[in-house]
């Protein structure tokens, strides 16, 4: 029988003492009691799920989306003479409707004849982690693919040349040299990115300062990016005697790539301007594209690691660009932000230091 209310209150103190939900079940499949960090799990109040069918406070499915209820149940399918099951993932509906992702496992108190009269789970809310295993296996598979598409392009290339060197002209061997080196600077790009990564999250980025002209870094970005933004035409909008700033040219360079890059991948065809002013001490760089724009509630997370705002092949990336570029900045003593964003395009504005 369900246990009554508050027929064991010392007993639902010790429960809420502990840190996992604690939901425990009578031999009539009946709610006994939950403690606190369970009622926050489930949406259930203690006094409210007492006595309820487990299934309906406990309302957990598989990865397939099944109810675990409806072929799992732990009074018929638990092992005979097992102590409990080991713990597993599950997907909890909540009594409002919303889900979280919850580690559950169960001990089972049986009678003399072998018989379960109790089963009390355990429950510890995994969402974060499962977020955060579900953005590391994306990154894989989108690691796996950027890589793949430049090294088919390299290997591809590299074997057409090598059997039939003789018989390409002067510049169709230019033309696919110049590919297999875009490409090869794709994959270190892409690799560089992840060690950016990891030495900004273990504090270890390395700034090798000098005096740079970022206009004229502005310059060789453009140009670059340009070979491949057919549809873009790419405008520089730097003041003649544009101030020099102490920085490493690569690292900022890769923001302004970054930047750049991904007004081409989200914005419309035409126009992206980069722009440079001065303001006080610092200088103000700012990267325009026609658009769109970014929806005002992603806004606050595209500088997120993981984080894309779209899927598709036009949106495609590992959403670790913005991220190193806020690290890069920052690191800089400067500050990157998106400027202003609405249906005619997206600005993103980046300052650093004229003297550091």
């Amino acid at each position: 029988m369900a246990q009554a209310r508050g027929e064991y209150p010392l007993i639902d103190e010790l429960y809420d003492r502990l840190p996992d939900g604690v939901v425990v079940v009578g031999a009539d499949g009946g709610i006994v009691t939950l403690n606190r960090v369970a009622e926050r799990l489930t949406g259930w109040r203690r006094e409210e799920a007492r006595g309820r069918p487990y299934g309906e406070v406990l309302r957990i499915r598989d990865g397939a989306g099944i109810l675990v209820h409806e072929y799992a149940d732990p009074f018929v399918h638990a092992p005979p003479l097992a102590n409990g099951s080991p713990e597993r993932t599950y997907k909890l509906y909540r009594r409002d409707g919303s889900e979280r992702w919850v580690a559950l496992r169960a001990a089972y108190k049986r009678d003399a004849h072998g018989a379960i009269e109790q089963i009390i789970a355990t429950t510890r809310d995994i969402s974060r982690r499962r977020g955060a295993e579900q953005s590391a296996y994306e990154l894989i598979a989108t690691l796996a693919h950027d890589l793949r598409s430049p090294l088919t392009s390299v290997k591809g290339f590299t074997s057409t040349i090598l059997r039939n060197w003789d018989r390409f002209g002067e510049d169709q061997k230019k033309h696919m040299l110049t590919t297999i080196e875009w490409d090869a600077n794709r994959m270190n790009r892409l690799l560089t990115d992840l060690l950016n990564v990891a030495r900004l999250e273990s504090g270890r980025l390395e700034l090798r300062r000098e005096e740079i002209d970022v206009a004229s870094i502005a310059a060789t970005v453009a140009e670059r990016v340009a070979l491949e933004a057919e549809n873009h035409r790419i405008e520089l909008d730097f003041p003649v005697g544009f101030p020099k700033v102490m920085a490493d040219p690569g690292k900022v360079e890769q923001v302004l790539v970054n930047l750049v890059e991904n007004a081409v991948r989200h914005g419309d065809p035409g126009t992206i301007t980069v722009s440079g002013v001065t303001e006080d001490d610092r200088i103000a760089v700012r990267v325009t594209d026609v658009g769109p724009g970014i929806d005002e509630r992603h806004i606050p997370y595209v500088f997120k690691k993981f984080y894309r705002r779209s899927a598709g092949e036009r949106h495609k990336g590992t959403g670790l660009g913005l991220y190193i570029c806020r690290g890069i900045v920052e690191a800089h003593g400067g500050e990157i932000k998106v400027e202003r964003s609405g249906p005619d395009g997206t600005t993103f504005k980046l300052t650093l230091p004229v003297e550091v």
